[in-house]
């Protein structure tokens, strides 16, 4: 079943949001299905597939964590959370990576050590917010793991994003587009 936003303690509106509920739009960075509020003391990166150039998610940097953003087309009326979730816990366990469900502010979520390099583990955390027919994942890294400052900032951003799923049909699980905002400097490759 779809989760509905919520109003924080200070009774402001805290999504993730659907395109459809009412929000100022004009101060949005539109990135294709995903938007959100810039913030000053926030980096934004678009992460590109390697070989065909496809923006396959979105990184938010404050001090030195970061979030990993992505949404996904889920069934109308449906989440797909705990599924995905299943699915993400049997692909972690197969390749040997330790990890815990929690409970967390967005529903159930993992906390994993991911290996980085040859011997490095990273802490990380994946967590989902079902919407209509959209599934919003993300991935905390960093000192956000345990810093609240950081982990604020970065839920935050999270609380932030509107996702704009379209009237495309497309399969459950399928990534929804994302696109450079118009005027965008992108970056040349070494």
């Amino acid at each position: 079943m779809k989760q509905n936003s919520k109003r924080d303690q200070n009774g402001q509106l805290s999504g993730p949001f659907d395109e459809s509920e009412s929000l100022d739009s004009s101060e949005l960075a539109e990135f294709g299905s995903i938007a959100f509020v810039p913030n000053p003391r926030v980096n934004v990166r678009a992460e590109i597939e390697e070989g065909n150039g496809r923006m396959v998610a979105l990184s938010f940097d404050f001090n030195e964590s970061s979030l990993q953003v992505q949404a996904f087309a889920s069934p109308k009326g449906e989440s797909i959370w705990d599924e995905v979730l299943n699915d993400m816990v049997l692909n972690l366990e197969s390749q040997g990576i330790a990890l815990e469900r929690h409970s967390g502010p967005f529903g159930t979520e993992i906390h994993a050590q991911m290996p980085m390099g040859t011997d490095a583990l990273k802490a990380v955390r994946m967590f989902g917010y079902s919407g209509d027919r959209w599934l919003l994942r993300g991935v905390i890294s960093g000192p956000a793991i345990n810093e609240l400052e950081s982990r604020t900032e970065l839920e935050s951003i999270f609380r932030g994003i509107v996702v704009r799923r379209g009237e495309i049909p497309l399969p459950p699980r399928e990534l929804l587009p994302l696109s450079l905002p118009e005027g965008a400097i992108v970056p040349k490759a070494n």
